[in-house]
């Protein structure tokens, strides 16, 4: 069985899919976990009236520390996963979708793969219909103690506890060190995305994940994430693009800005490759 988890916080006036993204994730999860913020622009309600119509649904509420650092998103995420009850655990996004058919592979992968701890899934991102990025995302895994978010909480990773305690047994042990040392290097230069506990799977159709679908909402986050990060070319992009929010060219520039700022390889999709078209799209 499967623990669903999620965080949101004011997400509806940021213009996130949540309702779609809790509605796609309910087929693949025996429960779904959401922690709120203590939103203030409606969005506690509505999760609350899902609540009550879906007992797979459990909703909490839990304090964000007042804090300009985007680790608080992995330490909220940890409150609510500390609560997953079932075997296997999916942390999901509030802005991330999950196809039909998709939904329903996730649902029988612990009986494909029984032996199988930890699984990454691909994630295709999403400037409204643009294709931004893509990449494969740690995201399920069994319920292990040891296996926490971490960063922002952008993936799963493992607990830097638990980390220090193997790096101290393996010191006892040059062979096991040193394959340590040579799966850190392949996993850099070499990645072959699998090995038996660990597998990146392909699914039915990549998780949807929209990093912005509205002008407006894009522009809110880029300013939260120019606050977080203390990144000037962020603000000095916003800027700028907010004297194009009402023009054609909006998305083509906010998607370069994206690029330029959040991902250290730029991608170049040609044309037919650009844009999703809407019949692709799980929403």
């Amino acid at each position: 069985m499967i623990s669903g988890f999620m965080i949101v916080k004011n997400v509806l006036e940021q213009g996130y899919p949540f309702v779609e993204a809790i509605a796609s994730a309910l087929p693949a999860c025996d429960e779904l976990l959401i922690s709120d913020g203590y939103s203030t622009d409606g969005t506690y309600e509505i999760v609350e009236r899902i609540a009550k119509v879906n007992p797979k649904v459990k909703v909490y509420q839990h304090h964000w520390p007042d804090k300009k650092d985007m680790t608080v998103l992995a330490d909220i995420t940890n409150e609510v996963r500390a609560r997953c009850q079932y075997e296997h655990i999916f942390s999901i996004q509030a802005n991330e979708v999950i196809h039909e058919e998709t939904a329903r592979f996730i649902k029988i992968l612990p009986s494909i793969y029984p032996n199988v701890n930890t699984f990454s899934f691909p994630f295709i991102q999403l400037l409204n219909n643009r294709r931004v990025n893509e990449e494969f995302r740690f995201r399920f895994s069994k319920n292990l103690p040891e296996v926490i978010a971490i960063e922002d909480a952008w993936r799963l990773g493992l607990a830097k506890s638990y980390i220090r305690r193997k790096k101290l047994k393996a010191l006892a042990n040059p062979k096991r060190l040193s394959n340590y040392i040579d799966k850190g290097i392949e996993l850099v230069y070499a990645n072959t995305c699998h090995d038996h506990l660990s597998r990146a799977i392909y699914l039915p159709k990549p998780v949807f994940r929209y990093w912005a679908l509205f002008p407006g909402s894009f522009l809110k986050k880029a300013q939260r994430h120019s606050e977080y990060f203390t990144m000037t070319k962020f603000q000095d992009s916003i800027d700028t693009l907010k004297s194009h929010v009402d023009e054609p060219e909006f998305w083509t520039l906010a998607s370069e800005f994206l690029m330029d700022i959040q991902y250290k390889l730029r991608y170049h999709y040609p044309e037919p490759y650009l844009v999703v078209e809407r019949k692709e799209h799980p929403i």
